[in-house]
């Protein structure tokens, strides 16, 4: 079963175009097959799309995550939450 996680950034901020979003979940503690990026600015505009973009590449468990970009790189706001699975 495939894990996903939709990685959610507040504020308006951008990540850097090169940054890996697949690292950066490990590093905050989930191992993610796929990730969807949630942003004022980049990836989908709603959790819901991002949600129904895992769902339907295969993944089994969706993990919902909120962080913020300090100082280039990206600090979880809250621990994850499972949507799914």
């Amino acid at each position: 079963m495939q894990e996903g996680c939709i990685v959610y950034l507040i504020g308006g901020q951008e990540i850097p175009e090169a940054d890996d979003l697949k690292a950066n979940c490990r590093e905050l503690g989930l191992q993610a097959d796929q990730v969807a990026l949630v942003g004022a600015k980049q990836g989908f505009f709603e959790v819901e799309e991002a949600w129904h973009y895992l769902l339907t590449q295969g993944c089994g468990r969706v993990n919902l995550l909120v962080v913020q970009c300090a100082e280039g790189k990206l600090a979880a706001v809250h621990p994850p939450v499972r949507l799914y699975g």
